[in-house]
């Protein structure tokens, strides 16, 4: 399962490394894709993720979340 995330607040590489390391550190979650230009953040797992989960992990990073939709399989 796929999961978008969009985030604000991300400049350069090290904030995108930063948001995968968080995100990655999330029960469940098996890639993490960070993408600066996009503004975004596509997480896979083999189960649903918790959307407040997911929005903490991006908080703690330092980042507004504006939105997480489900992309499916």
């Amino acid at each position: 399962m796929k999961t978008e995330i969009s985030i604000e607040g991300m400049n350069c590489q090290h904030c995108a490394n930063n948001v995968t390391e968080k995100l990655s550190q999330v029960a469940g979650v098996t890639t993490t894709t960070v993408n600066l230009e996009q503004k975004n953040a596509i997480v896979e797992s083999s189960n649903k993720l918790d959307d407040a989960v997911l929005r903490s992990a991006i908080i703690g990073a330092g980042y507004t979340v504006i939105g997480i939709k489900e992309m499916g399989n």
